[in-house]
């Protein structure tokens, strides 16, 4: 009887706490090999998620998946990691929550304090989290370093909307594999007009690219313009100034007349200009700072 105890409490011990992975202790800079500056913040932030191998791409601590799936979709994010040059990382966890910030916490501080994206620029990639807490399931799009560019808000709404119903119904396979057809399509149709004005520093962070002002533009090219043309006026001797209206007049072949305009009708045409937005809520080409000081973006999140 003490024997099955023993077995039976050995076995919550080990199995229950499943963010247990491996301890981040500080000889090993608590498992983080980023650039980040470990302060006492940033090291409480990090040992709240799991340290993880991040050569696996699919991390299923909601069960949500069965082996044999999680092992196949593994393969698949691993294909497309190698494909777009930037992570393709699935986390799905069971985690009470009182704000949807708290999601975006954890799932930026699961990027940022694992070796997700060490091989990349600015530690590329795009995360999908799906909390699968029972009283408000949630899940949401994070993009990471060039991915916030390849992957922007809009595209970030198109593909949560796509996926959603199967979602919603926890049909996760089919979810998942309309999720990577996108992952895949964007890579293929390349950065959106929108991103080519923007560029992300090293810090993970958004940028607009600066342009010279259109109208300070055409005011250097017209001077520039008009000093030339002087240049060669100027040396120009033969042209003879003309004064008055007479010397360009041929008396004996033009003939002036009377002439009257009179106003008949008129015809007004309008037209309204409508422009789009790049986002809404917040969104667009704007980074958040996670616990780490590096930036990401995210795609607004759906409940559901």
């Amino acid at each position: 009887m003490k024997k099955n105890i023993f077995i039976l409490c050995s076995f919550f011990l080990f199995c229950l706490p499943v963010f247990a992975l491996e301890e981040r202790v500080e000889s090993n800079r608590y498992g983080v090999n980023k650039k980040w500056e470990l302060t006492d913040e940033r090291i409480e932030a990090a040992k709240k998620v799991p340290l993880v191998d991040a050569n696996d791409k699919v991390y299923d601590y909601a069960d949500i998946l069965t082996e044999e799936e999680e092992e196949e979709f593994c393969k698949y994010f691993q294909e497309l990691t190698e494909k777009i040059k930037m992570e393709v990382v699935f986390v799905s966890i069971n985690m009470p929550y009182s704000r949807d910030k708290d999601n975006e916490n954890f799932a930026a501080d699961f990027y940022d304090y694992n070796d997700f994206g060490l091989n990349y620029k600015g530690y590329s990639g795009i995360l999908l989290l799906r909390n699968a807490y029972e009283v408000d399931p949630y899940f949401d799009i994070y993009t990471f370093g060039d991915a916030q560019l390849l992957y922007d808000y809009n595209r970030l709404q198109v593909i949560l909307d796509a996926i959603y119903s199967s979602f919603k119904s926890k049909n996760y396979v089919g979810g998942l594999n309309i999720y990577r057809r996108y992952i895949r399509n964007y890579f293929e149709q390349g950065l959106s007009k929108e991103a080519l004005d923007y560029y992300v520093d090293d810090m993970g962070y958004l940028h607009k690219r600066y342009k010279a002002p259109l109208f300070f533009a055409l005011i250097f090219s017209t001077g520039v313009t008009f000093a030339i043309i002087w240049v060669f006026i100027s040396k120009n001797k033969m042209i003879k100034k003309a004064t008055e209206a007479n010397d360009y007049l041929n008396r004996q072949t033009v003939q002036l007349t009377e002439k009257e305009d009179k106003f008949i009708t008129t015809h007004t045409t309008s037209y309204v200009v409508s422009s789009s937005s790049s986002g809404g809520g917040g969104g667009g080409f704007s980074s958040s700072s996670g616990s780490s000081g590096g930036g990401h973006s995210s795609g607004g999140g759906r409940h559901g």
